[in-house]
């Protein structure tokens, strides 16, 4: 009988979770059952195991909700499904589920693994609120999973100690992404992308206005802006950059797709040449943590990309494999970056055949799964 690890993300699964996703769907010798409080969209990330309050009739649901209030903070039902499926470990996703979890963990008796992505550490990090939680999440956390070098510095200089912390790479499922070289278009138009949820952290300003220097020198360029808003900061900030593109007078070469499933958006890939990856540190604090999962499925694809020097980015896209690399928050350098590869369409092929090996080597959902279920074999 295969072990079981409880994993604790709320909700199961929210739209852009497909690296969550791929952390619990992907695993083989280790059972995952899911708890949360919300489920949806089900049909994109199916799963067998999975208990949410929601679900619960509503006398329970009150009943959990009061009993939650006086336990120190975790609804007992979540204790009934660790022990009824005979957990062995405790997986929270996100800083703010970890430390919510740690009177779960104690409750159920379980090690408990949390993994950190982004803003959960970088915009946290700035409140004196979280730095007092964070201290609480080290000292009783077992372990603290990290994307990348950059990530785990962070946390160890909040004071996590470091022997507690590990990189562990997120995965795409290579099986389900088709690979193909680059070259250069018939028409001579090359088309680049930026996509990512409407956030000031993933830099679509400066890839907007580095796209426009660039096109002063190349009026062969493109650009596509597909952009996800969830909420109506979001929203208003697609509509802010849609009226940057008129102001700067490219209307006429600029684009906004809507956002498509994951499934879909991996084919949407297909069309374009060159995947432009300007994130930055947002006023904010926010930070990609590590490197954003799309980053991985471009050079999954074959694409080639330009990606600045920000956080992990440079682990999943060393500078001359899979593309080129420019300081984070430099205009210039980004547009500079942006012509040199339209106008190297001979190494397109050369940056996908080396993107993709770097992810098949370091970001495989397989590869990386099994490795995960080693660390839970030495943390259980």
């Amino acid at each position: 009988m295969k072990p079981v690890v409880l994993h604790s993300v709320n909700p199961y699964l929210f739209r852009t979770g497909s690296w969550v996703y791929g952390q619990v769907s992907k695993l083989r010798r280790w059972k995952p059952v899911v708890v949360a409080t919300k489920r949806e969209n089900m049909d994109e990330f199916p799963l067998d195991d999975v208990h949410a309050w929601v679900d619960l009739p509503a006398p329970q649901r009150w009943f959990e909700r009061t009993l939650k209030s006086l336990n120190g903070g975790y609804f007992p039902f979540m204790v009934r499904v660790a022990r009824s499926s005979g957990a062995k470990l405790l997986h929270s996703h996100f800083a703010g589920k970890g430390w919510k979890d740690l009177p779960l963990a104690r409750a159920s008796g379980l090690p408990h693994v949390s993994s950190f992505y982004g803003a959960d550490i970088w915009v946290n990090a700035r409140s004196e609120k979280w730095r007092a939680r964070f201290a609480q999440l080290f000292e009783r956390g077992d372990l603290f999973l990290v994307e990348g070098g950059a990530m785990k510095a962070k946390v160890v200089s909040l004071g996590c100690p470091p022997e507690k912390v590990l990189v562990q790479h997120l995965g795409v499922d290579l099986g389900a992404v088709a690979f193909r070289e680059r070259r250069a278009p018939e028409d001579g138009l090359v088309r680049v992308l930026i996509c990512g949820r409407a956030t000031a952290k993933k830099g679509h300003e400066l890839g907007i206005r580095a796209f426009a220097r660039a096109r002063r020198d190349n009026s062969k360029l493109r650009l596509s802006a597909m952009l996800l808003a969830v909420d109506d900061e979001q929203r208003s900030e697609v509509a802010r950059l849609q009226q940057l593109v008129r102001e700067l007078g490219l209307e006429d070469c600029v684009d906004f797709p809507p956002p498509l499933p994951y499934s879909a958006w991996r084919k949407s890939l297909e069309r374009y040449h060159i995947f432009l990856a300007p994130s930055l540190h947002a006023p904010d604090g926010d930070a990609e943590g590590g490197a954003p999962v799309a980053l991985i499925d471009m050079s999954a694809q074959g694409i080639p990309i330009a990606a600045s020097s920000h956080c992990d980015l440079p682990e999943v896209v060393p500078h001359d494999v899979g593309g080129l690399v420019f300081p984070e928050g430099d205009e210039a350098a980004a547009a500079a970056t942006l012509l040199e590869m339209a106008g190297r369409p001979q190494d397109w092929p050369r940056w996908g055949r080396d993107g993709r090996a770097h992810v098949e080597a370091q970001y495989d959902a397989d590869r990386q799964a099994a490795a995960l279920e080693r660390i839970y074999d030495r943390f259980a």
